[in-house]
């Protein structure tokens, strides 16, 4: 097996390990009871997350785009957020996040990082970033949140311990993540309506704006939502999303998602849709079996999902997980890619059309 030399694991940890510990000392630090329930009655929540992520991968050649022993890759998260929800009876809100994390995705290459900037993505492996940062305040008929925060779009959360699998998917890699803006919604009968304008995680000065509705029928809840840039942005995508989340099935919540994307460029704008379902069967408290397939396709003018002009990927991610309290799991994950055309490149140099990872994770979550 390729990857890592004794002496390249050595150094890697020489490197993180103090980042590591305060991380560990400090979950166990803050985290006393008594500290979190004071945070409780005051109706704010405190996340706090350490993970260990590692992988393989298979059929690919072991230097991609300039990056060596591309076929083991292993990350850490490092993760703290303290967030309140603007309420009638508690107007005021806020949202604050930051730390290290990672961001796989399957078919990717390489490995999205963290950033080095903002926290979306990065060519280093060792970063700090505030992920968000977000005043919320609730009047009569309206709510206003303003600063960095989340889209709406798709049924994918930002993070690998939010998710039923490690790695995102590609639909979810189409997507934004985090943005800076202003956003305004409300609600209208049994409907939830939001707009905004934020400046799609980019610094040229350009804006988008974004929109959505959703509606919630028995255990069944549908949003549409929408991205429009400017065409000159230099993240320019309009995105048009729909999220379907079915709960009718107590052991097996299942969320659908499909997006829309189209590029503006000279010429023929590039055109692509993506598809995809995630559930989780859950045996009992502690063993549960995510899964997800997507089917991913890009016209012939352009490439939005990063697997080549005019091509096709189907895509089946399974993730097995062991809960042993609520503050420490472990899950093993296996993914699949199949591309309509050669895209990647194997262990002998030669085009294929398939990848393969296995990988697992090991999170503790206060």
């Amino acid at each position: 097996m390729g990857g890592f030399q004794m002496k390249e694991r050595l150094s890697w940890f020489k490197k993180n390990s103090s980042m590591v510990l305060l991380g560990v000392l400090g979950v166990i630090n803050i985290t006393s009871a008594d500290f979190l329930e004071d945070l409780k009655r005051k109706n704010i929540d405190l996340n706090m997350v350490l993970t260990g992520d590692y992988f393989y991968t298979f059929h690919r050649n072991q230097k991609i785009e300039g990056v060596d022993n591309y076929k083991e890759s292993f990350s850490y998260s490092i993760f703290a957020g303290i967030y309140k929800s603007a309420s009638s009876n508690s107007p005021l809100g806020f949202g604050f996040s930051f730390g290290e994390a990672w961001f796989p995705v399957v078919g990717i290459e390489p490995f999205p990082k963290p950033d080095d900037i903002n926290g979306a993505f990065s060519d280093s492996n060792n970063n700090f970033g505030i992920f968000e940062a977000y005043g919320e305040v609730k009047f009569s008929s309206f709510t206003l949140k303003i600063g960095r925060f989340a889209t709406n779009i798709g049924g994918e959360a930002p993070f690998t311990w939010q998710n039923i699998n490690i790695q995102r998917g590609l639909v979810w890699y189409g997507e934004p993540v985090f943005f800076d803006g202003i956003r305004v919604s409300t609600e209208v009968k049994k409907f939830e309506i939001y707009v905004g304008v934020n400046d799609r995680d980019t610094d040229d000065g350009k804006l988008a704006v974004e929109g959505g509705i959703s509606y919630s029928l028995g255990k069944i809840s549908t949003s549409i939502n929408l991205l429009i840039p400017d065409t000159q942005d230099q993240w320019n995508t309009r995105t048009i999303n729909l999220t379907v989340n079915i709960n009718n099935f107590e052991k097996l919540p299942l969320t659908f998602y499909m997006d829309y994307l189209d590029t503006p460029q000279e010429g023929d704008n590039a055109n692509s849709y993506g598809l995809a379902l995630l559930g989780e069967y859950k045996f009992n408290k502690k063993i549960s079996f995510g899964g997800r397939v997507e089917y991913i396709k890009n016209d012939g003018d352009g490439d939005n999902y990063g697997i080549g002009v005019g091509n096709n990927a189907w895509t089946l991610t399974i993730t097995p997980k062991y809960q042993f309290n609520k503050h420490f799991y472990i899950r093993a994950e296996g993914s699949y890619v199949k591309l309509g055309k050669d895209v990647y490149i194997d262990d002998d140099g030669n085009p294929t059309d398939k990848e393969i990872r296995l990988g697992t994770e090991i999170g503790l979550m206060f």
